[in-house]
């Protein structure tokens, strides 16, 4: 996967990767707010979301390591997804910028 943003240009283009995916940030935020949840729970709770982007949103998450997939051996299989420590503290450093940007856009 080629990256959009020049790392030796940028710095801080690995903030600005995970921030561009729009949905991504929205299920991590969803996850921080209720915690470990089931593909089916979080899209439910998505408006406006398709499978498909929900799907790769979760891809990109785990991908990064800022989310956890856990899979069950149940039939049929369950499998549910958690933020991960670094979501954590990323999220503790967005919520001043979500703020921020509240009150200014």
């Amino acid at each position: 996967m080629q990256k959009k943003f020049d790392r030796d240009f940028c710095p801080a283009s690995p903030l600005l990767e995970w921030l561009g995916n729009k949905w991504a940030m929205v299920v991590l935020l969803r996850l921080e707010e209720q915690g470990t949840m089931r593909f089916n729970e979080l899209f439910r709770t998505i408006p406006h979301v398709s499978e498909k982007m929900l799907a790769s949103a979760l891809k990109h998450l785990v991908e990064n390591g800022l989310a956890e997939r856990h899979v069950y051996p149940e039939v049929p299989p369950r499998v549910e997804y958690s933020p991960t420590p670094l979501a954590k503290n990323f999220l503790k450093q967005l919520h001043p910028l979500i703020e921020w940007s509240k009150e200014n856009i």
